[in-house]
Parts: C-alpha cells; structure tokens; sequence
C-alpha cells in the first residue's frame, strides 16, 4: 500500500487468501492512526475485514482484491474492489437467543451478518460497477473534525 500526503488515500491489492483478511484492515488501520483519525480505527478495522472476506468469497483463486481508504472532508471513505459483477445483498438478521446460541448441528452457519454490521458502523454504504466487471463496495465513516 502506498499513501500519499497531498491527498490522504491509501491502496493496495491483496491475494484472495484468508490471510489478507487480517492484512487489509491492519494497513488500513495504520494509515487512519497517521492521519489523526484513531476514533475510527475500531469500526474501520471491522468494516475492511467484513468487506474483504466477502470479496475472497466471491473471488477465484487467482483473482486479486484491491482496499482503498481515502479522507475526504469529514468522513473516511473504505472500498473493497472484487472481480465479480454480482452486487452484495445484504441480508435480514433477527437477533435472538436462538440465532446467538448456535446448536452442535449448526455451529458454524453463523454467517450473513457482515453487511449488516457494515451498514450500522457507517454513515453511507454503497456499491459502485466498474464495467466490464467488478465492483467497489464501500462504507464512510464521519470524522469529528475535516482533515
């Protein structure tokens, strides 16, 4: 990732591995902690996590995943790029005992609620086509102060 200080952004490209799930939100992170923007921090760690394993989902093995933060004003805008060309749907989660305490036979079907908690730490969120496929998912973050 390269950050530039004329304009406050950062990008990079990831493999589609578990591994850059981790990676991405961590250099997204850092570079929100150099712009004086550490109260974001938290939930922008969460949303580049959830965005990027939604996009090593719908990737190919050999595909690559771009992360893209950037201020502009007063919010910090987060995008995933990925090569597929379907839009991301977010689903209807009810929270309940049921669904918090999952049984033995379904343990590990706790997925879905990515966008969903996208959608709630941001103040926008919303998905960009880049023809003649893809597509950018990306979420803003409001800063107390314009950078």
């Amino acid at each position: 990732m390269s950050a530039t200080s004329a304009v406050l952004a950062v990008t990079g490209q990831f493999p589609t591995s578990t591994s850059a799930v981790g990676l991405a939100p961590d250099r997204v992170g850092n570079a929100l902690v150099r712009w004086n923007c550490s109260e974001l921090v938290a939930d922008a760690i969460l949303i580049v996590g959830e965005l990027m394993a939604n996009a090593i989902e719908v990737s190919g093995v050999l595909d690559r995943i771009k992360v893209h933060a950037r201020v502009e004003g007063r919010k910090v805008i987060l995008a995933v790029w990925d090569c597929d060309v379907a839009l991301p749907c977010p689903q209807q989660v009810e929270l309940s005992l049921e669904t918090l305490d999952l049984s033995a036979d379904n343990w590990d079907d706790n997925g879905g609620w990515g966008l969903t908690i996208v959608q709630s730490l941001s103040s926008a969120y919303w998905v960009e086509r880049t023809p003649p496929r893809g597509k950018w998912v990306c979420a803003a973050l409001a800063c107390g102060r314009p950078r």
